[in-house]
């Protein structure tokens, strides 16, 4: 199967790897101090081949069938090569969570493509957290207050009743019906 490499990278949501040559995500496992996550696509060889690469580990992951695995491993590798027709290339390889297709057809390269796009916008996601730190955004340590005190010369007026009792006082708004009202230009 034939695709530019404009769709290729427009389908693995990748766009710039035509300009850069490479694009990597990769996120950590703080608790396990290793790498969790991490997708790459690549130009290689002048841009002879194209490789995309992704693993991700999963903790509690419940597949398609409903069974809970405590650790999962989501993969994915891809592998084209450039043909005679310029800036196009023929998928030579693909494996999807162990499943390997070698001269795949049109509906398991596009069900590869957009899984690996799906995967890869999660990991560049944790990525992000990790990077910005969302955790203390989600849950700050409270500040401590820094109300600053009175000035003294303010601290009697404080003390005193500033604002009467609602009981005290009331406003007034005073209407007249609409047809009452005298319009300008009328």
């Amino acid at each position: 199967m034939l695709y530019s490499l404009h769709d290729l990278l427009m389908k693995m949501g990748a766009p710039e790897v035509r300009e850069k040559g490479r694009m990597e995500w990769h996120y950590f496992d703080k608790k396990k101090n290793a790498l969790a996550g991490f997708a790459e696509i690549r130009l290689e060889a002048g841009g002879e081949r194209l490789t995309a690469e992704m693993r991700h580990l999963r903790e509690n992951y419940a597949d398609d069938e409903g069974t809970v695995h405590a650790q999962y491993t989501e993969s994915f590798y891809f592998y084209a090569e450039r043909t005679a027709r310029p800036g196009h290339y023929r998928i030579t390889k693909i494996s999807l969570d162990g499943d390997d297709y070698a001269n795949p057809s049109k509906g398991i390269i596009e069900l590869g493509l957009s899984v690996f796009h799906a995967r890869a916008l999660d990991i560049s996601i944790r990525m992000m957290e990790q990077v910005f730190n969302k955790q203390d955004i989600l849950d700050p340590v409270a500040a401590p207050d820094m109300k600053m005190p009175p000035l003294p010369r303010y601290r009697e007026a404080l003390k005193k009743d500033a604002v009467p009792k609602p009981e005290r006082f009331g406003v007034v708004i005073p209407f007249r019906p609409r047809a009452q009202v005298h319009r300008a230009g009328a």
